[in-house]
């Protein structure tokens, strides 16, 4: 077979520790996907980890890090390709960090990703879903609605730099195009280079935050003082042609440069609006969201009597959707602008039933007001920490149904390990494709009371 060079070939400063009694060989054959998106191969006992290889693909490499149980690589050379191998459509892909699967076929990637969950949670948790259900999918190109841009201007030449962070760098790389970011974030890309190489100096501007609503976006500048007057308006023009408000963040405080913007989206089921300012969290891909709370409502079953506890609320993502079946819903949210913000969003989209309340979901909530309600259905949208904390603290609740929203499958392995000493079964599961182009995976498990 033809040979072809690796998309991450690239001359590499070897953090090695002396391994004298360890002999590579030329070639690797790669037999598996690590959770991170690197191909694994065995020699002699050792297990090493190949960024840029893929199952079945036989490679050269050049060694990274050497440990005692296993070694880091970077594939050099694919001498005898995968069939799912693919030609990545960025032209930035063999610098930029931002994807690392780009090189492998889309649907592929869903179907790893699938396995390679299922193998932590049985792995590391011991235990196996009943129901494996279809993965929530989206388009592979164009998803994210939210991104953080990276600035800077060169000392040699006053050029600018906009971007991402290089493959393996703290460092920036000039990107003109970028194919996973939604059109409209991506044309402020395209935008801002030119602009800031008209301009004297833009030094105080050290990034640039991005996000999408249904009608229009924000774009917020983290400045270290406040830029000059005809640059801010320059800017300002720019963001306006792009259906963008402009927004500077001091780092103390932001304010809108002229109006606030109007930012939001709506769960098309539910007919529910959800507002958020710059800065919330929002799920960067809409079509996965969307899919995402229909299924959360579809598994939970949801009543006109049940009582729900949505924990890690956000802005009420789940919480507010869910209001619109539920009896009732209570709202945890470790973030006060956060819970201010779903009690703005429950008032606009008319939910009494709904109340929201501000805890740290790692501490003692015992004597918490909400906490003694007493609730029959939960849900638990956690950070990539998880959230054994509080499931530990949930389990004289006896709720009938806990779903589990993850975004890091060995914390839910720990997790539902806990739920399943507690007298739970894991009933359905799918995973779900909220970063295609990337290792990153999500998934949504049912656990229900025995």
């Amino acid at each position: 077979m033809k040979k072809s060079k690796s998309l991450f070939a690239r001359p590499i400063k070897s953090k090695s520790r002396s391994n004298k009694s360890f002999e590579y060989p030329e070639l690797l054959n790669i037999e598996g996907m690590s959770h991170e998106g690197r191909g694994i191969a065995k020699h002699e006992g050792k297990t090493i980890f190949v960024a840029g290889a893929l199952p079945d693909e036989q490679v050269k490499y050049q060694v990274e890090t050497k440990h005692r149980r296993f070694d880091e690589a970077t594939c050099i050379e694919v001498i005898k390709a995968s069939p799912d191998r693919t030609d990545p459509k960025c032209k930035h892909y063999d610098q930029c960090g931002g994807c690392d699967l780009q090189h492998y076929d889309h649907n592929v990637q869903i179907t790893t990703k699938e396995k390679l969950v299922l193998d932590q949670l049985s792995r590391l948790g011991k235990f196996s879903p009943k129901t494996i259900e279809r993965a929530i999918t989206s388009p592979s190109w164009q998803y994210r609605r939210s991104c953080r841009l990276g600035i800077n201007q060169l000392k040699r030449d006053g050029s600018p730099i906009v971007g991402f962070r290089r493959r393996g760098s703290n460092k920036l790389t000039s990107i003109t195009d970028c194919p996973v970011l939604a059109e409209p974030l991506n044309k402020v890309l395209k935008g801002l280079p030119p602009l800031l190489e008209s301009a004297e100096s833009f030094k105080e501007i050290t990034h640039a935050e991005l996000s999408l609503g249904d009608h229009e976006g924000a774009m917020t500048l983290r400045v270290k003082k406040q830029p000059s007057k005809e640059l801010c308006e320059q800017l300002n023009t720019l963001a306006t042609n792009l259906g963008f408000k402009l927004y500077l963040d001091f780092g103390d405080h932001s304010e809108a440069f002229e109006e606030e913007a109007t930012l939001g989206y709506t769960h098309q089921t539910s007919g529910t609006q959800i507002r958020f300012q710059p800065g919330d969290f929002i799920q960067v891909n809409a079509s996965v969201n969307q899919q995402m709370i229909d299924r959360a409502i579809e598994w939970l079953e949801l009543t006109e009597s049940d009582r729900v506890l949505d924990l890690f609320s956000g802005i009420g993502n789940f919480t507010l959707p869910i209001a619109t079946t539920a009896a009732s819903v209570v709202g945890v949210e470790g973030v006060e602008d956060m819970v201010e913000r779903s009690r703005e969003n429950a008032e606009l989209n008319q939910l009494p039933n709904c109340s929201f309340y501000r805890a740290d979901l790692s501490k003692d909530l015992t004597a918490m007001p909400w906490y003694k309600q007493g609730f029959n259905k939960i849900l638990l949208d956690p950070p990539r920490t998880g959230a054994l904390e509080i499931i530990q603290q949930l389990e004289q609740h006896k709720a009938e149904y806990i779903l589990y929203v993850s975004c890091n499958p060995a914390a839910l392995a720990r997790d539902g390990a806990e739920l399943i000493r507690q007298g739970y079964t894991a009933e359905r599961f799918c995973v779900m494709d909220m970063f295609p182009q990337t290792s990153h995976v999500e998934s949504l498990i049912l656990f229900r009371k025995a």
